[in-house]
């Protein structure tokens, strides 16, 4: 009989409720700022982690989960008596904590063999918009799917899965060296937005609109132009520091202007945040498959 284990990384930002009622493994991203070194998820939440952004002169680094950590949780698993163990990852092209969980099976398979089946997912993508994948592969378990059952459906979602993203302010951009400071200049004083798409591992800026207001509206066009069927989907809200009025507004207009099922809101975490600046907006949904 199967018995399997659900891992990811912290990155994932999976809210510590739905964590705890489905037995999910959350393996930390560690940050530091001003020598102070916290893991992510554990030690410190999204919105004290946006505080700290805010009001800091400098940009905290992020440390990607190592092979040794990932080891310690195969072999956790393995002394359990677990027979199967599928870890959703993010984005290799970003992070090299899917290599490293990878050189961690070799390390496994030379010291137990095969004895436990380690199935390892590049998610090719960021925060919820694959921890919410994560949760539905640990809800199948606990309804006794099969784990070639679960696998399937992780890799057909993610497949289809993407987003855009919004962001209010380029100021931490410039200070993070994202962008030129002449670039930020520019685009603060005609008060353009970048709009960016989260897609197959790339987050490419594909828009930019003038103006707080006209965000959520740009978000909205995106999202009406690729999502598929979204009466039968539930559309992510991801967010940073944000007025709870914009967040409010774009969830509105998810429901009534696209017609979403249902909308789910999650706060964005350290690991993409240290990125995009802690005013963020970003929604998630499920357009055409990727060839």
């Amino acid at each position: 009989m199967e018995k399997i284990h659900i891992l990811t990384d912290s990155a994932a930002d999976i809210p510590e409720e739905q964590v705890e009622a489905h037995g999910i493994e959350i393996v930390p991203i560690t940050v530091t700022h001003e020598g102070r070194t916290l893991r992510e998820y554990y030690d410190i939440t999204p919105a004290e982690y946006w505080k700290l952004l805010e009001e800091s002169a400098t940009v905290p680094t992020t440390s990607m989960v190592t092979p040794a950590q990932f080891l310690d949780a195969y072999r956790r698993a393995h002394e359990r008596g677990c027979t199967h163990l599928l870890a959703v990852l993010i984005n290799a092209a970003g992070s090299g904590t899917y290599q490293a969980a990878c050189l961690a099976r070799t390390m496994f398979r030379e010291e137990y063999g095969e004895g436990m089946r380690i199935e390892l997912v590049d998610s090719a993508t960021y925060t919820y918009i694959y921890g919410h994948i994560v949760v539905l592969a640990a809800r199948m378990r606990d309804m006794g799917d099969s784990f070639d059952a679960i696998l399937g459906v992780v890799k057909s979602r993610l497949s289809r899965v993407e987003c855009y993203l919004g962001v209010y302010n380029l100021r931490h951009l410039k200070k993070s060296g994202r962008i030129s400071g002449g670039a930020a200049f520019v685009g603060e004083a005609l008060g353009l937005k970048p709009i960016s798409h989260v897609y197959n591992g790339a987050v490419t800026v594909c828009d930019k609109v003038r103006g707080e207001k006209a965000l959520v509206a740009g978000l909205i066009k995106k999202v009406s132009a690729r999502v598929v069927q979204p009466e039968k989907q539930t559309a992510l809200l991801l967010y940073g520091s944000v007025p709870a009025a914009r967040i409010d507004e774009l969830e509105k207009r998810l429901r009534t202007e696209i017609g979403f099922g249902a909308v789910t809101r999650c706060p964005i975490g350290p690991s993409v945040i240290t990125n995009t600046g802690p005013q963020a907006l970003a929604v998630a949904f499920y357009g055409a498959a990727r060839a």
